[in-house]
Parts: C-alpha cells; structure tokens; sequence
C-alpha cells in the first residue's frame, strides 16, 4: 500500500492533464525555426549566467531569463554542436539519417571503455549489496531484490558496450523509453519478473493490460535493430501498482522484439515523465555520452514532451515540474523523429552550445 500513497499525487495530476489534452483546450506544436536562430534556445548560456546555482536555483542562475528556463533549444539549428539526428520511423526499423561530423557513440574506443568498466565496477558493488554510492537511477527505496536485479543487469550491458571497436558508429549512445502503469497492472503476470527471466505468454487480456507499453516496447527495439543506438535504457518503477515498470519492458523488448538482454539498462526508480528523463539523463552521462534518442507512444507523453503544450498553463509541463522538485532543468529535448510522433533528440546539457565550460554542466549527475 505505500506504493500507492506515495504515487497518489502523480496519478491526479496525470488524471487533470490527460482530460485537458484529451478535451482538447490545448494541442502540443512543435515550430521549425529559421537557421539564424540566436541565444540561449541555441544552447548558449545567458551573459549573466551563474554556474555555481544552476543545479539548486536554476531560475537565479540563468537571471530568470524565460527562454533559458525552458528546455527548447533548438537543436537542428546547429547540428555539429547538438548532434541533433532525425531518426525515420518505418515498418520494422527505424533508421538515423546522417549524423553530423563530430557526433557520433562512442566518441573514442579507449576513452569509452575505460567509462563503461568503471561504471560497471560500480554497479557490481551495488548488486552485491554495498550501497555506500547509488547513481539516481537506483538511489529510491527498492527492496534489495528489485535494486540487485537492475544493478547486475547493467553491469553486464556496461561491460558489453566496453567491447565496441569503432567510433562514432552509432547516431545515439542510448535508444530509451519510459514505462505507463495503471492499478489493472497489480495482476499482470510481470508483476514478480526479473531482468532476464524465462519469456513468458501474453494473452490479449495481458497486452491489452499493458497498454502502450506494448507501443514503447516496440518503439524502442526497433530503433535498437535499426542501429540508431546500441543500447536501449528502459526506465519505470512500481508506481501504481507492484508492477516494475522497466521490469515489463525488458521483457518486452527482450521476448516479442528480440534486443539482447546484455544491451539493456534499467531504471526501476523513476515514477512521472520528470523522473524518467532525469534518471536517463543520468544513464547518458554514465555512459559518457551527450545524447540519447526518446521513444514513446504517439499519444499524451508524446504531447507532454513537446515545445509548447497547454501543460504549461497548468503549472505541470517538465520544466515546470522539474524546477520546483529538482531546481534545475533536466536538459534540453526536440522532437527528432519522422514516420511517427514521440521521438525525441534528448541531452541532459542544457547548454550544449556553449564554447565555455557550462556546455559540460549537467544536473543529474552524481
């Protein structure tokens, strides 16, 4: 019962938001800008920009300037310094376009290597029980069944992508996706599955249950088997219900769509859309990378994660949320995707731009 006490807010702020966007008060639009587009949605910092708030007092620190308070930027106004790549959406695979010179994961074989093996050491301690050092993603309270689980699961996906041979191979460093949860979901047969766990039947009943899981899940695999990234990031916990979400997406992406189990990394801590991209932020900056690519599903977390959407105006847009819980802005994201709705350029660097030191500024990490 504490999981649902604890997520009781978040479900009547989904509940407002959705009959908003489903009542049609407010479409999400996305504006292509002009090439000249200047200033801080170019991913430069404002002249008066205080490095030393940005993570505790983002407001102060960009001097309240209200563009540099949101995370549009965009992107595809300078793709040597954004790495910004559209991604095409078909039947089966999607597929990068050209990504610009400089981009590219891993930006170096050596560098890569020696990141991906520390970051794996780390979470070798973790699954063995010593939690002196959590990164985000696995820093809430998990029973130590769930935290050893996502916590082996990385290890190996991290020791796996030591073994990539060629720089700048892929457009992205992660393809990533977020879990949806309901209370029907207390009698999913996933509720009790492990990272890796023997594939199990889903029924019509069961998929339908799932919901747009079954959409993301797919989303997600299929930009993986079209090499737009060589690792997914699934991220979710139990929320409302005992159901883990990026649990189920595992098995979903690992039993109906085939991506390996050691090219899979795990949230199981995030539990609204803020969290999700803050704790793949986290995931990006583990795997020392700049980008990662978004998937969802074409419907309201699509239109949550656009440019500008009515969610605003209720005071609930991520920006919005992420100031008042986090104090800071999660980064900067733009939707990348072509064939479909819900993909997204995604960078926990708000600053991406920036010639200067705050281009290295991000939030998450820890």
């Amino acid at each position: 019962m504490g999981t649902f006490r604890r997520m009781a807010s978040r479900i009547g702020s989904i509940s407002v938001l959705a009959s908003v966007a489903l009542g049609g008060l407010g479409c999400a639009r996305d504006v292509i800008p002009d090439a000249k587009v200047a200033g801080p949605r170019a991913g430069l910092v404002p002249e008066t920009f205080r490095p030393e708030l940005a993570c505790t007092s983002w407001r102060s620190a960009v001097d309240f300037d209200r563009e540099a308070s949101s995370h549009t930027s965009f992107p595809e106004a300078h793709l040597e310094a954004s790495c910004f790549v559209e991604v095409s959406h078909g039947a089966h695979e999607a597929h990068a376009g050209p990504v610009p010179a400089g981009c590219g994961f891993p930006q170096s074989v050596e560098g890569s290597r020696a990141t991906l093996l520390r970051r794996a050491s780390l979470y070798d301690r973790i699954a063995k029980g010593d939690l002196r050092e959590l990164p985000l993603e696995l820093a809430c309270p998990l029973s130590p069944r769930v935290r050893s689980a996502a916590a082996r699961t990385n290890a190996v996906t991290l020791r796996a992508l030591a073994g990539l041979t060629t720089a700048r191979e892929f457009a992205y460093s992660a393809a990533s996706t977020f879990g949806y949860g309901s209370l029907a979901q207390e009698v999913s047969v996933l509720v009790d599955v492990l990272p890796g766990a023997a594939c199990k039947s889903l029924s019509a009943e069961e998929r339908n249950r799932l919901g747009v899981n079954m959409i993301r899940a797919e989303r997600v695999a299929s930009a993986y088997r079209g090499r737009v990234a060589p690792v997914v990031t699934l991220s979710g916990g139990a929320v409302h219900s005992e159901l883990v979400e990026a649990f189920a997406l595992e098995h979903l992406v690992r039993c109906l769509h085939g991506v390996p189990a050691d090219r899979i990394l795990l949230d199981p801590c995030a539990d609204h859309t803020h969290t999700n991209l803050r704790n793949t932020g986290a995931l990006v900056v583990g795997l020392g990378a700049r980008t990662a690519y978004v998937v969802t599903d074409p419907f309201l977390q699509s239109d949550y994660l656009s440019d500008f959407t009515f969610f605003d105006a209720l005071g609930g847009s991520v920006d919005q949320r992420s100031l008042r819980d986090f104090g800071h802005l999660l980064g900067a994201w733009r939707r990348a995707s072509r064939g479909t709705l819900g993909g997204f350029w995604f960078s926990p660097y708000r600053f991406w731009a920036e010639p200067g030191p705050s281009r290295d500024l991000a939030c998450v990490e820890n």
